[in-house]
Order: structure tokens, then C-alpha cells, then sequence
């Protein structure tokens, strides 16, 4: 299908240099690796909420053991597992169209696919591996199931499935727990055994997030005790329950099938007029600043996966001693889980524990060549001087790789 080619062309082209891998996908693959040594019930660490104790939430480890079996088969490189995340997003846009086309028909279903495969969202997701991304397809996967209970309400699977999904939405994104909620009110609606949908939900809903429910059983329900606290500081005004457009990408598909709806009636009134729509989409589509077909839109100028590799190579070559620690400064990641990730998983040179900057011999920094290492303003550097200075070869222009020694 001419339509799916083109889809696949704008995510995989010049895929290695524009991929993202930056703190996200470094720290969640860390987490997801470190089962190997220890397994554990939480996922990565949430770090854009926490309370006003200090608590922070965790994800859910669904994600991280789902990623697990792709970092070993491909012995932890990046560009493979990110490729598996492109893959995922176009079989999405294929789910998308098959059940679109069962409920609604065939030029619904085509509009749709053609919505998702072109937006620049869906795109921008593509060129990396993040917690957020696989809702995408539960927001997909649920349309079906509610259609049919819809068509069946006396049936109880679709109820157990959509709780599984909303279990599953929460781990990976909390936001999802709205959408969750809006579900469980429109199951009871629709489904005829209003008394049975209940439990039966609920029982998807800890089949979802079962690790998490483990862990709150065996630790006095943190999460539990977590997010309500959250809660009420978002109402007290002490937290920011601030959102992004990511936050909600489980319902782009039903945006794009808005657009779909949209655009069929003006075909049906008009058909030359359905030109209008599509190229209006395309336009602010391929115009975005989510997509450039020749380098990356979510890294910092002149980064790039194979910049990074080659750095944790150079590092690795300088025979680091085991006290050191990595530092980079273009971003808010300044203990550089890029690095950290790819030295420990690709080179098996292990840096520090990320709140260990000051009893080392040395800390290797990655930086912009305008950046003041001499006089930084980074705790990672501040807590480490005095140090002397000097620089191995640099792997991208621009940027400056510093070891630092005591």
C-alpha cells in the first residue's frame, strides 16, 4: 500500500541520525538492564512529579521488562531496539486501519491511516523508545473492545480487556488514569451486567499494573499513598499538575478519526473538496519542527547517537580508573544517562551511582566548547573541585570532552 510505503519512509530514513536518545530513553534503559543484576517491581522513576514530603512515584515495570528481552537480543545497542519502536508505531497505524475500516468502512479506515501515518506527532514518536509510546496502541486497542461491547453487552471480555489496557495506560503514563476513568463510567453504561463489569474491570485494572499493586502490598501502598498526595498538593498549589501534548497520545487515534469523520462528510458533499483538508494536514504536518528528514529534532545540535557512542568509546580507550563518574552539559541531564548507559551496557565500564561527584579521581564531562568547565555551575563539577583540566579527542564539533582529575 502506497500510503503505508510512504508512512515507513518518513520514520526510517536517515534513521541513525535522527533517532533520539537522550535522558528518557538512557535512564529507562538502565532501569530496565539493572533486572538483570536485580529484579525489581518498580519501573523508572517519575521524575517531573513528586510531593510535597519529597516522595516521588514510580512507573509502571511493565515497560522495563517489556524492553529487557530487546536489550539483550541486541546485546544492549541502541539503533535495533529504537528501529523495534519505529516498527511499533507503524503496526499501530495497521491496527488502527483494520478495525476503522471493520467499524466504520473502508474510506474511514483509509482516511484514518492516512491521519496517523502522516502526522508529525506520530512521526516524532517513532524515532525513539519511550514509556510513553506504547499507548498509543492500547488507545487503539480499547476503540475495538468498547465497539464490542457495544454490539454484545452482555459480553464480560471486552470489560476485562479494557481494564487490562487501563492498568497497563497508568504504568505508562499517569494521565492515562483519567482516560481510565471515563472508561470505567462508560463500561457500567454500556454493559448489561452492570455488577459483574465492576469487579471484572478492576481485576484488569491489577492485572495491568500488577507489579506496582505487588509492591504497594509488601511497602504500605506507597503509590497509593503517593499519588493522593500529589493530589491534594496539586489543589493546595504545591505541585504543578501541569500536562504536554504526550501526555495524551493514547487519544490521538480518536483525533484522527475525527479527522477521518471530517473529512469523508466533505467528500460525500463535494469530493474535489477533500484536496483541502488533506493538503491543510499535510502542509502543517511535514512543516513542523517534529520532523527533518536530515538530522534529529529532540537532541541538541550536533548530538547524535553515534557522537555519543563514539565519546563512551574515547572514554573507555583513556582506561578509566573505578572511581570515575560522567558529567554532560547541554541539557538538564547533567549526570548523562546517555553515557552512563552506553559505557556500562556497551564498553562494561561503570561509572559512579549518579549522586556520587565528589569522593572520585576522575569525571570525564561532555560539553558545549563555550562551556566554563573552569568555573562550572553544576553541582556534579562544584562538588569535585579543585580539579585539574585536560581533553581527550572531541567527537563532534562544537562540544569538548574534558577529563577532569583530582
Amino acid at each position: 500500500m502506497l500510503l503505508f510505503a510512504i508512512g515507513a519512509f518518513l520514520r526510517l530514513y536517515n534513521f541513525e541520525n535522527r533517532l533520539i536518545f537522550g535522558p528518557e530513553q538512557g535512564m529507562s534503559f538502565i532501569t530496565s538492564a539493572e533486572n538483570l543484576e536485580k529484579f525489581s517491581l518498580l519501573g523508572e522513576t517519575n521524575l517531573i512529579r513528586s510531593t510535597s514530603a519529597g516522595h516521588i512515584p514510580f512507573h509502571g515495570a511493565y515497560y522495563s521488562y517489556f524492553i529487557l528481552p530487546l536489550l539483550v537480543l541486541f546485546k544492549f545497542h541502541v539503533l535495533p531496539v529504537t528501529i523495534v519502536f519505529a516498527i511499533l508505531n507503524l503496526v499501530t497505524a495497521l491496527v488502527f486501519f483494520i478495525i476503522t475500516k471493520k467499524l466504520f468502512g473502508k474510506t474511514t479506515g483509509l482516511l484514518s491511516l492516512f491521519f496517523f501515518l502522516f502526522s508529525d506527532v506520530m512521526i516524532h514518536h517513532s524515532l525513539f523508545a519511550w514509556i510513553v509510546n506504547p499507548s498509543i496502541i492500547l488507545g487503539v486497542l480499547t476503540l475495538w473492545f468498547v465497539a464490542k461491547l457495544f454490539k454484545n453487552r452482555n459480553s464480560l471480555s471486552p470489560i476485562l480487556w479494557i481494564g487490562v489496557f487501563s492498568g497497563l495506560g497508568f504504568g505508562f503514563q499517569s494521565f492515562y488514569l483519567m482516560f481510565a476513568g471515563f472508561l470505567f463510567l462508560l463500561l457500567i453504561f454500556l454493559s448489561k451486567k452492570k455488577f459483574l463489569s465492576i469487579p471484572i474491570f478492576l481485576f484488569g485494572v491489577i492485572l495491568g499494573s500488577l507489579p506496582t499493586v505487588i509492591f504497594d502490598l509488601r511497602h504500605d501502598f506507597y503509590h497509593v499513598r503517593t499519588f493522593w498526595q500529589f493530589f491534594l498538593d496539586v489543589l493546595a498549589g504545591q505541585s504543578s499538575g501541569s500536562s504536554s501534548y504526550y501526555n495524551f497520545l493514547y487519544l490521538y487515534p480518536y483525533l484522527f478519526l475525527i479527522y477521518a469523520f471530517i473529512t469523508k462528510a466533505i467528500y460525500k458533499f463535494y469530493k474535489p473538496l477533500i484536496l483541502i483538508p488533506i493538503a491543510i494536514f499535510l502542509y502543517f504536518s511535514l512543516t513542523s519542527s517534529f520532523i527533518n528528514l536530515n538530522k534529529s529534532t529532540g537532541m541538541a545540535q550536533g548530538i547524535t547517537l553515534k557522537v555519543l557512542e563514539t565519546a563512551a568509546q574515547e572514554i573507555t580507550n583513556d582506561n578509566p580508573p573505578e572511581k570515575f563518574n560522567v558529567v554532560t552539559l547541554w541539557d538538564f541531564d547533567t549526570r548523562a544517562h546517555t553515557l552512563r548507559y552506553l559505557l556500562t551496557y556497551n564498553h562494561n565500564k561503570k561509572p559512579q551511582p549518579v549522586e556520587e561527584y565528589k569522593n572520585l579521581d576522575v569525571i570525564y564531562a561532555f560539553a558545549p566548547e563555550n562551556y566554563e568547565v573552569i568555573n562550572p555551575k553544576v553541582w556534579e563539577l562544584q562538588s569535585f573541585l579543585p580539579y585539574k583540566i585536560t581533553e581527550l579527542n572531541s567527537p563532534s564539533t562544537g562540544y569538548r570532552l574534558y577529563k577532569l582529575i583530582k
